[in-house]
């Protein structure tokens, strides 16, 4: 019951139990329940979660009712001091020994604050080319009401010049920046909007969202990802809050590339994909034939199997895997790197040279 009640102080379980994203996922699974032993784990997990506090308080309730909560001012304590002590005499244990080579690069706090740094500006940089593609996206589908003014733009450079980024988006970037609201054509936000996979890792990445919900759960993105940013840039500036540590970014790595696989080897045999390397097509007729049909092994797009899912779908989650990889990938290599490179940002291409 300790660790039951150590849980409910923690921050990140409180984050993923009322996450929007959690009980998307849950909506899934409770779909797919009477076909798939996975979505019917899965719904045991997050029951389990949500029973904690349930438990805990049922727990204290039985120790008021017997006497003994009140002796637990004076049982607390006396565990922290054991497990203090314990801890202490595991570590001085290992000190004795020959420590093995970290796998990853320690971080020291002060790594740590840099790279939340670094990671929080490109974040926010993200997040105002997306939110003014949102803004730009509804004034084209949406008439304002008389005397009504939008003020995207404004806002927007403000917020880049007030965070000293101004000057590290590309040239290209600050153009479409001070274009007035509403001149952005489809292209600008097209362009600005492809950036959401990037934003939503970083969301990860700092801790802002502590569940990445696989690609098969997040094929669509919502504008107020971005928005809740712009509006609260603080959550991402912050250099003393968590940061997702190398092993947590390669296990999202590694979902991602899995659905990359499946999600490829489906293309090539339906004939989406011609592959380069001799006896690819075999092996993906061999692996997709494996897995076709199977509700409880295929992987699940939007809550069907890679085998059901139509062609817009299916590509769609390649492109957004290899995406997810290529970037978690990029992301494990400057937690790596003792100093990360200079933060630049360029989301529009250069326009072409009048002839």
């Amino acid at each position: 019951m300790y660790s039951l009640f150590l849980l409910l102080f923690k921050k990140s379980y409180w984050q993923m139990l009322f996450s929007p994203s959690t009980w998307r996922s849950a909506g899934h699974s409770l779909r797919r329940a009477h076909k798939d032993r996975r979505a019917l784990k899965h719904l045991g997990r997050l029951a389990w979660l949500c029973l904690i506090p349930v438990l805990c308080i049922a727990y204290l309730a039985w120790l008021a009712g017997t006497g003994t909560i009140y002796v637990l001012p004076i049982i607390i304590p006396i565990l922290w001091l054991v497990q203090r002590n314990r801890k202490r005499d595991e570590s001085s244990n290992l000190s004795l020994l020959q420590k093995p080579a970290p796998i990853h690069r320690e971080l020291t706090s002060e790594d740590r604050s840099t790279l939340r740094t670094y990671f929080g500006k490109l974040a926010l940089t993200y997040a105002i080319l997306i939110d003014r593609a949102g803004s730009e996206a509804f004034l084209k589908e949406k008439v304002l009401p008389e005397g009504v003014q939008v003020v995207s733009r404004r806002i927007h450079i403000d917020l880049l010049k007030a965070h000293g980024l101004w000057d590290l988006i590309g040239q290209p970037d600050r153009v479409a920046m001070m274009m007035p609201d509403g001149a952005w054509d489809q292209r600008h936000i097209n362009i600005a909007s492809s950036g959401f996979e990037a934003l939503r890792l970083l969301r990860w990445i700092l801790r802002i969202d502590y569940y990445l919900p696989a690609i098969g759960q997040q094929l669509q993105f919502s504008y107020k990802l971005a928005n809740e940013l712009v509006r609260a840039p603080e959550k991402l500036l912050n250099p003393s809050e968590e940061l997702a540590t190398q092993s947590t970014l390669e296990a999202g790595r590694d979902v991602a590339r899995e659905y990359l696989i499946r999600c490829y080897a489906e293309e090539v045999t339906r004939g989406y994909t011609i592959p380069q390397k001799e006896g690819a097509a075999e092996w993906a007729q061999n692996f997709a034939s494996s897995l076709s049909g199977k509700q409880s092994s295929d992987l699940v797009l939007d809550g069907k199997l890679v085998s059901e899912a139509d062609e817009p779908t299916l590509r769609r989650a390649t492109q957004l895997s290899r995406m997810r990889m290529d970037y978690l990938d990029w992301a494990i290599h400057i937690e790596n790197n003792p100093t990360p490179p200079q933060l630049q940002i360029q989301c529009f291409p250069p326009e072409p040279a009048e002839a």
